[in-house]
């Protein structure tokens, strides 16, 4: 009772000091994931049974294909950008210039998606047959870039992000019920969830202008090239980080079966939703973070001492509870009792806990523009991902794939304070008892 007694008066104090924001930012992003998870149960199943298997898999396909042009015109702004706005956040006019400078910049991107996409119907010609649920499906481009995500987390206002997801997963959710009643329906599921992201988009935007007062003026040639040369060694790690995350079960379907594919999903969403946790917390504080590594590397270290505490305090615990009731997780998930899945679970429910352990490591690089060092420590951990997987996944199957990512996952953290303590000694807090009085900016 002392145990938890003591935990209870440490939130009671976070939730009521300074950092009350960064508590009511993670609620509010974790809302977000609650709603997404909620309506996805609802809509997922009819979706299915309405269009049938073979369809669900066309629009699924364009889907992840509309993912690449995603990353492609976010471009590493979700860092970038949150970064320059948080930092500037009280000069009206700087944070104007920002944000039009980093909108005009995701259209030209955006240009550049539909011109990709367009010469892919010229390339493979087969494409052309579903010229027109492609189409549609590029709303959700367009509907994505225009969410200023990254603009809210600057200024430490997720509340309005809150608001307009749940939004569009609502219009989305009325949009399926409505318009979705026979299999050729399936040509609008993706127009019907583009369209629902433009829309939240341009209330985002209304509110961008009308209550924070920004003015949008169009930026010349040069601050466009200086925002893709500034963000470019993000976007290149934001690429590595996509690309490692989504080879694992692309590796496993080489050398598994189905059915052991199966059991491996079974538990890598559980780990998924883990995950969902630490990106949260990424977000949440990294906006703080860069306004404390401006004040000074003391201060910025002794909040990360903090947040280190607090992701022991959550993620180890949260990993035993996963860890313990495996069994029960997965019976409860597939219906029946499955080993296999269960021992993968146990696997990696430590993933998470890894994962939020390296957010002051990475971002403490970001915050004081080590780009390069964290894109090189980046591309280790997802070379070494790539070959132990290949390696590990041939011999044991899932039970190998999960071993590659715990195993990846350790190597990367560590390797991200090994390489801060190593090349940058004066930013280094978690080797050290106390962070450096003489560290300068």
């Amino acid at each position: 009772m002392s145990f938890l007694r003591n935990i209870l008066n440490k939130i009671s104090t976070f939730a009521t000091s300074e950092y009350r924001p960064l508590l009511e930012n993670f609620f509010s992003l974790g809302l977000i994931q609650g709603a997404n998870f909620l309506l996805s149960i609802i809509t997922f199943p009819y979706i299915v049974r309405v269009i049938g298997v073979e369809r669900f898999g066309i629009i699924t396909l364009l889907q992840t294909i509309m993912l690449y042009f995603v990353v492609l015109t976010d471009y590493g702004f979700n860092l970038s950008a949150t970064k320059d706005i948080s930092v500037n956040r009280k000069n009206i006019t700087r944070v104007s210039n920002i944000f039009s400078e980093v909108i005009a910049t995701k259209f030209v991107l955006l240009l550049l998606s539909f011109l990709i996409l367009s010469s892919s119907f010229l390339l493979f010609p087969s494409f052309k047959e579903y010229w027109l649920l492609t189409l549609f499906s590029f709303t959700i481009v367009l509907g994505q870039l225009l969410q200023p995500t990254w603009f809210y987390q600057g200024i430490e206002q997720m509340k309005y992000i809150t608001y307009i997801n749940i939004l569009n997963r609502a219009l989305y959710a009325s949009g399926i019920f409505v318009f979705i009643s026979e299999p050729q329906d399936y040509l609008y599921i993706n127009l019907i969830n583009g369209v629902s992201l433009v829309v939240g988009g341009v209330i985002s935007l209304i509110i961008v202008f009308r209550k924070f007062g920004l003015q949008f003026s169009f930026p010349s040639l040069t601050r466009i090239r200086r925002q893709l040369v500034d963000a470019w060694s993000i976007f290149f790690a934001t690429i590595i980080i996509s690309v490692s995350n989504n080879t694992n079960i692309v590796i496993l379907g080489i050398f598994a079966s189905p059915l052991i594919i199966g059991y491996y999903s079974i538990a890598e969403k559980v780990f998924q939703i883990m995950r969902t946790f630490a990106a949260i917390l990424y977000q949440v504080v990294y906006p703080r973070v860069c306004i404390l590594a401006q004040e000074s590397f003391e201060a910025l270290a002794n909040f990360l001492h903090k947040l280190l505490k607090a992701i022991m305090l959550v993620f180890i615990p949260l990993s035993l509870i996963v860890f313990a009731f495996a069994d029960h997780i997965v019976l409860f998930i597939a219906g029946k009792y499955i080993s296999e899945a269960a021992l993968v679970l146990r696997i990696i429910c430590f993933g998470p806990f890894m994962a939020a352990l390296n957010i002051p490591a990475s971002q403490t690089m970001l915050a004081y523009k080590l780009n390069n060092l964290y894109t090189v420590v980046l591309s280790i951990g997802a070379v070494i991902n790539v070959a132990l997987n290949f390696t590990l996944t041939y011999h044991f199957k899932a039970v190998g794939t999960a071993s590659s990512i715990m195993i990846t996952e350790t190597i990367s953290t560590g390797l991200l304070y090994y390489a801060l303590h190593r090349k940058h000694p004066h930013y280094t807090f978690f080797l050290n008892k106390a962070p450096m009085k003489g560290a300068k900016l």
